[in-house]
């Protein structure tokens, strides 16, 4: 896996819809939710709310405030271990710390996650919280994690507004919290454009990839007249994927006598191979995207010169 880049002072909202039109192909609109947590986030005075953890998968997005994601037994923690250890779906991870708000857009830094090293860290790292916090308009209280509540009025604090975890050691939260700071302030700058083109390349490798292991799971041919091995295209990748995406699947996978095509009485595009052919093949070199290739062809042709003082808007969606 490529190493992961950190993208400075980008619109954040617009650079996590970018992301996840590489990667989530139904419930789109949970990025709705996702931009009403994110600012909410920004308007806080607290320096905790303003550092978030966000994800996309196949089927939807989760964003969750990074202190909860590392609290044992909240939701977030859940969540964020759940699609590692339940699931093999395609997730894109990545850290965002908000800063500013500009010209009405929420700006910020964005870091890139191995959501498989991530999980192993929040699993090993995780904190106890044995208490919840209460918070009202006028005050606070505090309860045992795991005890009911149901949001209503309190009496003398007035209407609820959330509740949140404490951790049973909130210095250790803090000394987690800044070495999680420190750990993705090492990353390298990245180029946002060039990191969208390459989570594009992935999706398609990643689809190349499932059909290939699948075909190898069949035993017998499982076409409806038997004469073909057949693995539906994913619906999440088809609802994503351009007549150029479909092209590059088919490109990748290494079969002679590959087709796409449709099955009468089902829903779904499917790859076919004879059932003569040989599956136990890995996928084609992918061939870079023509993005790609220009930037690498520029870069052979165009002379270096000194730096001029310009506006730099690659990180820009």
């Amino acid at each position: 896996m490529p190493e992961q880049s950190r993208f400075e002072n980008v619109d954040v909202t617009a650079s996590l819809e970018a992301i996840m039109k590489q990667n989530t192909g139904f419930y789109q609109s949970d990025l709705e939710i996702d931009k009403e947590i994110i600012a909410k986030a920004a308007a806080s005075p607290h320096r905790e709310d303003k550092t978030l953890l966000w994800f996309c998968r196949p089927s939807g997005t989760h964003c969750f405030r990074e202190r909860d994601v590392f609290l044992k037994d909240t939701a977030p923690h859940n969540t964020w271990r759940f699609y590692m250890e339940q699931t093999s779906d395609r997730v894109l991870a990545y850290a965002i710390e908000l800063t500013e708000k500009e010209r009405g857009k929420i700006k910020g830094n964005l870091y890139e996650l191995d959501y498989a090293k991530h999980y192993e860290r929040v699993k090993e790292k995780e904190l106890p919280a044995d208490t919840v916090k209460l918070i009202y308009e006028h005050g606070e209280r505090v309860q045992e994690a795991g005890k009911y509540f149901d949001g209503t009025p309190d009496p003398q604090l007035g209407k609820f507004e959330r509740f949140e975890a404490v951790p049973n050691d909130p210095d250790a939260l803090q000394a987690l919290l800044q070495e999680e700071r420190r750990s993705r302030g090492q990353l390298s700058p990245g180029d946002f454009k060039a990191h969208i083109a390459a989570l594009r390349d992935g999706l398609i490798e990643a689809e190349a990839r499932r059909i290939v292991r699948e075909m190898k799971r069949h035993d017998t041919p499982n076409s409806p007249n038997k004469t073909h091995f057949m693995v539906e295209l994913s619906p999440a990748f088809m609802q994503l994927a351009a007549t150029k995406d479909t092209d590059r699947l088919f490109s990748m996978l290494p079969y002679k006598t590959l087709s796409f095509s449709k099955i009468e009485g089902r829903h779904g595009t499917y790859a076919l191979i004879d059932k003569g052919e040989s599956r136990d093949r890995e996928i084609r070199k992918p061939r870079p995207s023509i993005r790609a290739q220009l930037k690498t062809d520029k870069a052979k042709t165009v002379p270096k010169k000194a730096a001029a003082k310009t506006k730099n808007h690659d990180l820009e969606v």
